[in-house]
């Protein structure tokens, strides 16, 4: 079994180790929304007649739509089992072209998780270990932050992306591993939880430095989140500057894109970064093409590049619900 799941949060993360828990032998393969991870898979996926591919927390983007409906028709020809469970809303187009090249999809969820998906799907209901996964991930993934552990585990998750490349990769794998296990915390994942607070304290002044700009009436932060994640950095900038709709730029050009106001489809913002993800609340894309390494220096220069390219989008939910 392959398990291809979300890199950055928590709930990507548990949706991997529920699956490995299921299927000790299965190989993770750690993806997110950059234009190419399409093509990450292809090179990295090398599926037999009789394997399962299992999908999680992945969300399939308009831009990405023919790359899909290649890589998952070559899947399905080579006899492959293939499972996308997701959570995120999808597009027609999207529908469209993936339904009928995979065994099952799930999609547009209503108020559950990824986790919480797969556990339901591969899962199973009555493991407490399994239970508690989805659990978290829930927690985390709605921005309920009520769960000790869960904030824990997702601080950790966070550093590791800051840290990046084979170093972070290789250590949110040894995290799947462990929570498939059944081992939720341990001493080394205490030391770097540590580690990552020390650089916590210095990131907070460059949260501070965020820029405000508006578009169509609407006030909006950006800011480079340093090693906080973008969840996180989101909410820490909300608090202190306000804020309707926040843009928190990673050291490599990645977006996190918030916004707690329900008439803000997050999911159209990051599609016009090439990216995407929940019809409201959340998303993510890039602008690493502009910026592949963002610098305070340059923080002037990307908030007006990002409220460029907003002001094309045509992100407000209409009453009713229509976009």
């Amino acid at each position: 079994m392959y398990v291809v799941t979300h890199t950055k949060d928590l709930d990507g993360i548990a949706s991997a180790a529920i699956a490995v828990r299921e299927n000790m032998g299965a190989r993770v393969l750690l993806a997110d929304y950059d234009d190419d991870y399409v093509e990450f898979l292809r090179s990295k996926v090398e599926p037999r007649p009789g394997d399962v591919v299992v999908i999680a927390d992945i969300g399939c983007n308009k831009g990405s739509i023919q790359r899909w409906a290649s890589l998952l028709s070559g899947w399905r020809a080579a006899g492959v089992k293939v499972l996308w469970l997701d959570h995120h809303a999808w597009d027609p187009e999207c529908l469209k072209a993936v339904e009928g090249a995979v065994d099952e999809l799930t999609h547009d969820t209503e108020g559950r998780c990824a986790a919480e998906v797969v556990l339901g799907r591969i899962g199973r209901q009555g493991d407490a270990v399994e239970s508690r996964l989805a659990e978290m991930a829930h927690d985390s993934d709605f921005n309920i932050r009520k769960d000790p552990l869960a904030n824990m585990l997702s601080r950790l998750i966070s550093y590791y992306d800051y840290l990046g490349g084979g170093l972070g990769d290789g250590l949110k794998l040894r995290l799947i591993s462990s929570l498939s296990l059944g081992v939720f915390w341990d001493a080394l994942m205490d030391v770097h939880l540590r580690e990552y607070e020390g650089v916590l304290r210095r990131d907070y002044e460059l949260l501070m430095k965020s820029r405000v700009r508006e578009v169509n009436g609407y006030r909006v932060v950006v800011g480079l989140r340093g090693a906080y994640s973008g969840t996180e950095a989101a909410n820490i900038v909300r608090e202190k500057l306000g804020g309707d709709i926040v843009f928190m730029v990673s050291g490599r050009g990645h977006l996190s894109i918030r916004s707690e106001r329900d008439d803000v489809n997050t999911k159209a913002i990051g599609e016009a970064f090439g990216g995407g993800g929940h019809l409201r609340h959340a998303a993510g894309g890039s602008i690493s093409d502009a910026f592949p390494n963002p610098t305070e220096d340059q923080l002037d220069a990307i908030a007006d590049y990002i409220v460029r390219k907003l002001s094309g989008v045509d992100f407000r939910i209409r009453e009713g619900g229509n976009v």
